[in-house]
This record gives C-alpha cells, structure tokens and sequence, in this order.
C-alpha cells in the first residue's frame, strides 16, 4: 500500500561511502513498519474518545491560546500601557517560542511519554495563561506569551504524533480530521467568545477563561488517554540523518510551506479585502471571514475519511492544492460579493483537504521510530510561513496598495506547491511494496 512504499523510502539506499551506508543500515534496523499499534503498551486499547477527543480538544485549547490577544489588542494596549507594536508582539511571542521548541518537542515525543508530555503541555499552559490575565505590567505579560507558545509545542506535537503511532492505517485520516475539528473550535473561540466576554465582564475575566480551560482539559488527559511510551529507537544523530536522506518527506515539507503560505494569506488578509473592495465594516468582515473557519471545521474530517477510504493521502492533498487555486483565482477576479464568499469557502475547504492529512502523511513516512520529529518539523514548517505571511503580503500590499498583487502572488505560491506533492507522490509509486 502506499503508506508502506512511503515507509521504504526513507530507507532506500543513498549515494555516499560505507559509513553512510551503515547509518542507512542502522536506520533501517530501529524502523517499525507503519499500521501497527506501535506505542502503546499493556492490554488497554486506544478508544476513539482517548485518541480522536481529547487530542481534539487539546487542540481547542492550542488554538484559543494562540489567538487569544488578537481580537483584544486595543483593550491590551490601553491595559498594558503599550502601543501597536507591543501588542503585536505579544503575538509574535507566542508564535516564535512555539515555532523555536517545535523540534524539541517532536524529540523527546519519539523518545518518552507522550501521555506525560500532553500532562506538562497543558499545567505551562494554565500557569501562564493565568499568569497573562493578571498581568499588569508589558515585560510579564510578554513573558507568559513566550511560555505559552512553549506549552502549545508539548501539546500539539505529542497530540498529533498520539494520533498517528495509536491508530491502524485504515482510521488515521477520520481520526486526524475529527482532531483538526478541535484547531477551527479554538479559533472561533478566541475570535468570537472572548471579546464578547471581555466587553460583558472586563478584560480580566475573558483572559481567566483560558486558565479555566486549561483545568478542565488536564484531568481528561490524566485518566482518559493511556500512557503511550515509545519502544526503543537508534541514536538521534541516525533519526535527523535518515530525515535529511528522505527526499520525498523534503518534496512533502517544500509542498507544505508554499501551500501553507496561501493559507495564511487568507486567514490573514481576506477581512481587510472585504472592507476596501466591498465596502465591508468590521464586524461583518470579521463574521464573513468565519465562513472559511467554519469550512476547515466541516471539511476537515471529510478530509480525513477520503484519505482513509480511498488509501490515497496525496489524492486528498492535491485536491485541497486544486481548491486553493480556484478560490485564488475567483479572489482576483473579485467580480461581486458573493462569489468571493463563496470562493472564501471553498477556500476553507482546500485548508481542510491539506493540513490535517499532511500531518498524518508525514507521521506516516517516517513511522513510530521517527513520527514526532517529523510531526515537529511539519508544524515548524508551517510556523515559519505563518510568520513570513504576514510580513510578505502586507509589504506586497503596501506596496502596490492592490489585493491583485497579494491574491497573485498567493495564487503563484499555490500552484507552486502542487509540483512537488507530485514528485513526492511519483517516488511514493515507484517504491515496490
């Protein structure tokens, strides 16, 4: 099947003399083959509440932290005695630590409890959420940000990683995609909720909500997952060499970073484009936008259940590749309101087909022995073009002051991406079973 041709090709032979070649020997002597339950001890077995709802809700609290200051930086800058920058900082915080510890985490999740690291996740998550909704002064609160995106790295990296060594091959997709469900919850979350608290009940407790959170996540981790602890593995230096060796796990990353750069032009920008092309007010830009959140909720276990089905991941993956490029395509064209809503949606969907079911491909590629520091790598990827997205497009717009220059050079990034999800899938064929 294609998921085993995709395990033999991180350990076809490599050019390079024989000290390369034992390495890939080496390699190839810790690698367990991808479908077992390959974590897990003792007789429990892996329920779908313990490995598809928690995680999912693990991946809530992930995503309403992550966004948490975003629809509050006015309110944060007047509280905190700071300006837009300090505030926007307060973002980038989280964002940095999260994307810096990404790889550490993926580390220690190959090589300990990933049950203990979802444990640890969650307590820094309450500690310094807590610690943020008290905070009276900018250095603390900034402070909290950076160990809260330190938090979220010990929760979703094992979270991801719990999903792809617990469940047979056949039921990964479905099971990733009901978890994914749990990211778009905790946007809307942070996006809608919070700032209605916060104009109902005060800045303070909007921002206690997510500590709150945090303790009724922690008990469900503690007695309703089973403890997961990896078998034995080779050296490190053998695991981050057989991830360099892996061309086709390159081919997937490469694809990942300029998709996800298309994604988050959308996330990031489409409200601002509804206001200076249609005429939009803020707060129907902002319900507007929901529409593609509400699109990565609903399409992400569709997603994940026809990578499943079909036993075809990159299938899923080029069709979410297809969809970004058509609602690309309709943003430029920009003909009325309606249609944009509508490409917005489709949009989200062309998010749902490709996040989810990318974090399982590259999971699977590299199987129990190596999935965490594969899993890490892929949400680094997609950090960094988070980060750079903003940056890029918002220079491109204020450069050339028209979204035709921002939704081009998204569209350019889309189609991009699609060749090497083709060459990745090319040597997954090629592989013999």
């Amino acid at each position: 099947m294609m998921l085993r041709r995709a395990s033999g090709l991180l350990f076809s032979p490599a050019p390079g003399g024989t000290k390369d070649r034992s390495r890939v020997d080496e390699a190839k002597r810790i690698h367990l083959l991808p479908g077992e339950n390959m974590d897990t001890h003792g007789s429990k077995s892996v329920t779908v509440w313990a490995g598809a709802i928690i995680p999912a809700v693990l991946l809530v609290l992930h995503n309403a932290q992550r966004l948490a200051p975003v629809p509050l930086f006015d309110e944060l800058r007047l509280s905190l005695g700071t300006d837009y920058v300090g505030v926007g900082n307060l973002f980038g915080a989280f964002l940095f630590s999260y994307a810096f510890f990404n790889l550490a985490a993926g580390i220690l999740a190959d090589k300990f409890n990933n049950k203990h690291l979802m444990v640890l996740g969650v307590s820094l998550s309450f500690l310094a959420s807590g610690l943020f909704a008290l905070a009276r002064s900018y250095p603390v609160a900034f402070f909290s940000r950076l160990v809260l995106g330190i938090a979220s790295s010990f929760i979703y990296v094992p979270a991801v990683r719990y999903v792809v060594t617990s469940f047979p091959e056949e039921r990964r997709g479905a099971v990733m995609g009901l978890v994914e469900v749990g990211a778009g919850i905790g946007m809307v979350f942070s996006l809608t909720l919070l700032p209605l608290f916060a104009k109902e009940f005060g800045l303070l407790a909007a921002f206690l909500i997510l500590p709150g959170l945090s303790v009724f996540v922690l008990p469900l981790v503690i007695f309703g997952l089973p403890s997961q602890r990896p078998r034995a593995s080779g050296s490190m230096r053998t695991r981050f060499l057989t991830l360099g060796m892996n061309r086709c796990f390159w081919y997937l990353l490469t694809f990942l970073f300029l998709i996800m750069l298309s994604h988050y032009c959308v996330f990031g920008w489409f409200p601002t484009f509804l206001r200076n092309n249609f005429g939009y007010s803020a707060i129907k830009a902002g319900l507007a936008s929901t529409l593609v959140t509400i699109a990565l909720i609903v399409g992400s276990p569709i997603a994940g259940v026809l990578s499943d089905r079909f036993r075809s991941r990159t299938s899923v993956l080029l069709s979410g590749g297809i969809m970004t490029v058509i609602a690309l395509v309709l943003f430029l064209l920009r003909t009325n309101a309606a249609l944009v809503l509508g490409a917005a949606v489709l949009a989200g969907m062309g998010m749902a087909f490709t996040i989810p079911v990318s974090m399982v491909l590259v999971g699977e590629v590299f199987g129990a022995t190596g999935a965490g520091l594969a899993v890490s790598t892929a949400a680094m990827t997609g950090q960094i073009a988070s980060s750079l997205s903003g940056m890029m497009f918002g220079y491109v717009l204020q450069t050339w002051n028209t979204f035709t220059a921002v939704w081009g050079l998204a569209l350019v990034f889309s189609v991009g991406s699609v060749p090497f999800l083709l060459m990745a899938r090319r040597m997954m064929k090629k592989t013999p079973v």
